[in-house]
């Protein structure tokens, strides 16, 4: 069973709950934020968070002062009580088990963009409207840049991968010669 597999029901009663309050589009984005501190090399924060021998109680003190101005109360909520339940490390998958409810669901499809730089506010709109037209749903986008990407975009959408990019391009253009 993987982690996104256990992370799984609390993201299901995450999204119910945000759902009957309106609150889904905050909720994904304090996920993102959340799984991004934790990939990102939070150094203190993950050691201090999966720690057996640090109380739980002093966690959550430190969860409450650190994320209660920027999160949404169920978000903040419900990464306490994963720290009270020492299941912190299942941080990171929330997002994208929160994501698969919401595309199961048929609310929105969750697009993973792979960028080269980042994208402006303009270009994320423009992007986000025409995959929403072309997929017929509402198109959630998780930026990530890329330093490998040469330029151009790689797109994952509910698992399949889409190449638009210089270098996808140039290794296809290899091949090609290779015979």
């Amino acid at each position: 069973m993987s982690a996104t597999d256990v992370a799984r029901p609390y993201a299901r009663a995450l999204y119910e709950a945000a759902t009957s309050r309106g609150a889904e589009e905050r909720v994904a984005r304090d996920l993102a934020l959340l799984r991004d501190l934790w990939e990102g090399g939070a150094e203190l924060a993950v050691p201090f968070l999966t720690h057996p021998l640090i109380h739980a109680r002093v966690k959550e003190a430190a969860l409450e002062r650190a994320l209660a101005p920027t999160l949404h109360p169920l978000t903040l909520n419900l990464v306490r009580l994963l720290v009270r339940r020492g299941k912190a490390v299942l941080i990171p998958d929330l997002v994208l088990a929160f994501f698969r409810e919401e595309e199961e669901r048929g609310r929105s499809l969750h697009v993973v963009v792979h960028t080269a730089r980042p994208l402006s506010p303009e270009e994320r709109a423009v992007l986000e409207s025409r995959l929403g037209e072309a997929l017929r749903r509402m198109v959630r986008i998780e930026e990530r840049v890329d330093p490998r990407l040469l330029a151009g975009i790689e797109l994952a959408v509910s698992g399949r991968r889409v190449e638009a990019s210089l270098q996808a391009r140039l290794t296809e253009l290899m091949a090609q010669l290779k015979g």
